[in-house]
């Protein structure tokens, strides 16, 4: 509780001190980051480009997120194979999330202590203050733009086919 509280108030601070800000909108190219994933391997974003990537943003507190995880198992494992990467970022500590894992799989990278990167990618209010729902989605594409975000309640289906349309522009692309 405290901690959730100090996390609120931190978001809050930030919020109001940033000043309004405009939101990340589909067609711009998506903040780049450098992290390590929990698995201990390195994440940069900016090193994927020629990679369809899908970030997510979720929580092991948010019972939306935790219905989705099987559902974005299964898309994954569907697209095993193709040019595709599939991060999964949480503002909450390694320490939270590997028990959680132990009974949840989860087949992204996985990625604790991302405040930072949710300030990159949350929506502002017009009073500055950040406003991103749970589980958020972001799919970049090769290029590094964002090519469609959402947040909210099953959309493991909608991502796939976009996946899948994005990867196949890429491959007509390449063909010419």
């Amino acid at each position: 509780m405290r901690r959730s509280l100090l996390i609120l108030a931190i978001l809050t601070a930030f919020g109001i001190s940033a000043g309004a800000q405009n939101r990340l909108r589909v067609g711009e190219q998506a903040p780049v980051f450098t992290t390590a994933a929990i698995d201990g391997t390195q994440v940069d974003l900016a090193a994927s480009r020629g990679k369809v990537v899908l970030v997510t943003f979720w929580s092991t507190r948010c019972a939306i997120c935790q219905s989705e995880i099987p559902k974005l198992n299964e898309m994954r494992a569907r697209l095993g194979g193709k040019n595709v990467e599939l991060l999964a970022l949480s503002m909450e500590p390694e320490s939270r999330i590997t028990p959680f894992l132990k009974k949840h799989r989860f087949d992204f990278r996985i990625i604790a202590d991302s405040f930072d990167v949710v300030l990159k990618y949350a929506d502002r209010d017009k009073e500055g203050n950040l406003n991103m729902g749970f589980p958020a989605y972001f799919l970049i594409d090769a290029q590094g733009r964002i090519a469609f975000k959402d947040s909210g309640w099953d959309h493991s289906m909608e991502l796939e086919s976009r996946i899948n349309s994005l990867l196949s522009v890429q491959i007509a692309s390449a063909r010419q």
